[in-house]
């Protein structure tokens, strides 16, 4: 089964408990969201940090107890997308930085639900205004848009998060 934010094993119910730690969780990302952080530097940061604090890569392994070519491998690994969070923590920790690992919402968490909210919503709507064009009661534009707000709101305070499955 699946596990709901902030529920336990088993559940999928979303509480308000859940609601209030997206929240939570939104306005801490949203610095990070803004800070344009999201764009690694040509090369990669191990490098870049490393070039910008003049340490050769010889001196960098040492100070991390590798080879010269074992940092020049970590750093082509980081360029390439290949690297893992291990070595990167090494790396960070010979450069004296913190290495920040986090997921960054393109926007706010709740807009991500809402939009999944959305699509699921048109999906049913679809459905049920195929069934209701082939009875030969098609309903306007104005009623679809306004049982999809409906829908929407409902998939949105409902007690799960099933929206997430698709049709």
């Amino acid at each position: 089964m699946k596990r709901g934010f902030g529920g336990r094993a088993g559940e999928t119910a979303m509480t308000e408990t859940d609601r209030i730690q997206r929240k939570q969780l939104d306005r801490k990302l949203a610095p990070l969201r803004e800070s344009g952080l999201r764009t690694v530097p040509r090369g990669g940061w191990t490098k870049t940090i490393r070039n910008a604090l003049g340490m050769s890569s010889a001196a960098l392994g040492r100070r991390i107890g590798v080879s010269q070519s074992a940092v020049s491998q970590f750093e082509s690994g980081e360029e390439h997308e290949s690297i893992t969070l291990a070595s990167l923590h090494k790396l960070a920790d010979g450069l004296e930085c913190d290495l920040v690992y986090a997921f960054v919402p393109q926007g706010s968490l709740e807009d991500i639900m809402r939009h999944q909210a959305e699509r699921r919503a048109r999906i049913i709507l679809d459905s049920v205004s195929t069934s209701m064009d082939l009875e030969n009661q098609p309903l306007c534009e104005e009623e679809l848009e306004d049982q999809l707000e409906t829908l929407v709101h409902e998939l949105l305070a409902g007690p799960d998060t099933s929206f997430w499955n698709e049709l």
